[in-house]
């Protein structure tokens, strides 16, 4: 009898280590419960920064867009329309109200490597385009307006590639006379037109009464909407060319 009161009270420690055991069970499944409820708040945390941050996502994308657009957009009102540029003597040179179209006009280009090429403004490269035209040949006045163009089309730099010269005449120079205006003018091309449609020329610019050389500025569309003479300085001329295009763009 003692001995199995005796094993009863063997018994007794064992059952109750196996209640802390339990208890050390029932502590690590609250434990876990309390792990998993901080991540599920985790993630609820998480998910609303991220819908926070979705509306300044896009518009911090949307600001970037307009950054990029609207300057773009405002050169081009301005150039078209004239908007926002100062009136009266924004223009260095005389403005041709309203601008002629010469892109369709037929040209002759005499070139050594080439030979002679006939072309249009309209079917070349889009460029601002000097149409030197001298009131029959290029004598004094024609070379010192070619100068005075060539000068302005080194100050141009970097945009010089955007803009050309082309001395127009109704018959070819003498050869001596072009060998050394070529070797003075590097980027300058020397072209003929019909003598009719020069002389249209002259008088729809309003340059046919004049004995001086004159140049038409024409646009990249093909349009001439200016002309200059030797009355003009290389610093007006540079003006004005700058000017348009900074407010144009490449094509």
């Amino acid at each position: 009898m003692s001995q199995n009161s005796q094993a009863g009270a063997d018994v007794g420690p064992d059952v109750s280590t196996g209640n802390g055991a339990g208890a050390g069970v029932s502590a690590g499944v609250g434990s876990g419960v309390g792990a998993g409820a901080d991540a599920a708040v985790d993630i609820e945390t998480a998910g609303e920064e991220k819908q926070e941050r979705s509306p300044i996502r896009g518009l911090q994308g949307f600001a970037l867009l307009a950054a990029v657009a609207l300057p773009m957009v405002a050169a081009c009102i301005v150039y078209y329309t004239g908007l926002g540029m100062p009136g009266g003597t924004v223009n260095q040179g005389s403005l041709l109200d309203p601008p002629i179209a010469v892109g369709h006009l037929s040209f002759v280009e005499q070139n050594d490597q080439r030979g002679q090429q006939v072309f249009s403004l309209g079917s070349a490269a889009p460029k601002w385009r000097y149409l030197v035209v001298p009131a029959d040949s290029c004598d004094a006045a024609c070379e010192k307006f070619l100068y005075t163009s060539r000068q302005v089309h080194i100050r141009l730099s970097e945009k010089a590639d955007r803009v050309e010269r082309l001395l127009v005449t109704a018959s070819p120079l003498p050869a001596q006379q072009r060998a050394a205006l070529a070797a003075q003018h590097p980027r300058l091309r020397f072209v003929q037109m019909d003598t009719a449609a020069l002389q249209n020329l002259r008088t729809a610019s309003g340059i046919s009464g004049t004995a001086e050389p004159q140049a038409l500025l024409v646009d990249q569309k093909g349009f001439a909407m200016m002309r200059y003479g030797n009355e003009h300085s290389g610093n007006q001329l540079l003006k004005d060319i700058k000017r348009l295009l900074k407010y144009s763009y490449e094509q």
